[in-house]
């Protein structure tokens, strides 16, 4: 029988048949999910003396399969360790589970979902359509396409980030997915920029995957970072994404756990969870903190106009202070963002350009002209101006000086694991 954990979040219910000396009626029970302490709802109240037998059925639906047991334990032989029934047991039907009889799971309704995926025809409502634990030493490809681009294209939305592969900037270590951003090395910083046949461009083909470098103005991107996402392996509409993850912290950082859609003539976001990664941001008129406290999930509409509709939540501590559940639930008629089991926003109206098939991306960037406005004041001075073309320049010397860094390796972004459920 495969060993399952009992904390396992695939089980989803368990059934079992106890008979005592082959008496009818035995003890029957169907449990269902933990959440996350197992109870039963029958007890037998029958003591047990010497010599008793008793035979244990045990079916558990994991996953949607079906995994099955059978033992025969004899009180006070055995040193009470319950062995496989032998097949000359005697049996007696009761109407459950006994002897020989292979255990039958419960008849289960197939609920019907809104949910679709390419390649599947049958799907149940609140099926698990899609599952990553990163407990593997490497990305899954099977699963993770790689972003491979720069995203420093002189374009209104662009960040001052260059995405690739390297280890450095994304890896596995002990179940968990680490993108970490590191500083480009300055004496890079005039080099030359091609990535050739891996490049996965979005908006601009030659400016994404190629790019020279021309003194004050264009330079390669202070930051290093990295992006994984299931455009290339899933992509579904509707459903309730499920993501444990802990934030970056540090100045100008972005997180993007996102769904996506690169439309014909527009890319659209869902954003599931989005904190700036600096400490405290204040801006005026009205005085606010949009720091790494402020939670932000919702629609971009437009990126490139940055039109965009978010929900956010204040709480007392930095979002990259620890783990957290973010969800975005979305059905046909309406889009729902949440934590840790709190809903924090809902849309309901105007949602005919997120109609399609989404697939979901993350990454960290950083910078950029769209996310941190001019009107920011102390605690944080923000180096650049949105409008200014020397902006990039004026990045690259922060980090030099040493105005802008990270430390003790706060800056990465980790992610549990990745589940999508039908709707």
């Amino acid at each position: 029988m495969k060993i399952i954990p009992s904390d396992d979040p695939g089980i989803r219910k368990v059934i079992y048949y106890i008979k005592i000396n082959d008496k009818c009626p035995g003890y029957m029970d169907l449990v269902l999910e933990g959440n996350p302490v197992w109870k039963i709802t029958q007890t037998s109240n029958t003591p047990l003396k010497d010599k008793d037998k008793i035979n244990i059925s045990i079916l558990v639906d994991h996953n949607g399969e079906a995994y099955k047991d059978k033992q025969y334990i004899v009180v006070g032989e055995n040193n009470n360790v319950a062995i496989k029934t032998p097949n000359n047991t005697p049996t007696t039907p009761c109407g459950g589970i006994s002897g020989d009889e292979k255990p039958q799971p419960p008849t289960e309704v197939c609920e019907p979902s809104q949910t679709i995926v390419k390649g599947l025809k049958k799907i149940c409502k609140n099926q698990l359509i899609f599952e990553e634990n990163f407990n593997d030493a490497q990305i899954d490809l099977s699963k993770w396409s790689f972003g491979i681009r720069n995203l420093l294209t002189a374009r209104q939305n662009e960040e001052f980030v260059l995405y690739d592969n390297s280890h450095e900037n994304i890896f596995i270590a002990d179940g968990i997915l680490n993108i970490k951003p590191t500083f480009t090395q300055v004496n890079a910083r005039m080099a030359a920029i091609d990535f050739g046949s891996r490049c996965t461009p979005v908006e601009n083909n030659i400016k994404e995957c190629k790019a020279s470098t021309q003194f004050p103005f264009n330079y390669v991107p202070p930051i290093n970072s990295s992006n994984i996402n299931t455009r290339n392996t899933f992509q579904f509409k509707y459903g309730r994404v499920e993501i444990r993850a802990k934030l970056p912290k540090g100045n100008w950082l972005l997180p993007y756990i996102t769904l996506e859609n690169y439309g014909t003539f527009q890319r659209r976001q869902m954003r599931i969870a989005f904190a700036r990664g600096n400490e405290q941001l204040l801006i005026t008129n009205p005085m606010k903190d949009i720091g790494g406290r402020r939670l932000y999930g919702g629609l971009v509409k437009y990126f490139d106009q940055y039109e965009n509709n978010l929900k956010e939540l204040y709480a007392n501590e930095h979002f990259g202070n620890d783990f957290h559940i973010y969800t975005l639930t979305w059905t046909n008629n309406s889009i729902a963002v949440s934590v840790d089991g709190r809903t924090y926003g809902e849309f309901q109206e105007n949602l005919n350009e997120f109609n399609d098939e989404f697939f979901i991306s993350v990454g960290v960037s950083a910078g950029g002209h769209l996310e941190f406005p001019d009107t920011l004041v102390n605690p944080e001075h923000k180096p650049w101006k949105n409008t200014s073309p020397k902006a990039i320049g004026i990045f690259w010397q922060n980090i030099k000086d040493g105005l802008i860094s990270w430390a003790d390796d706060n800056q990465t972004m980790r992610i549990d694991y990745v589940r999508v459920y039908a709707v």
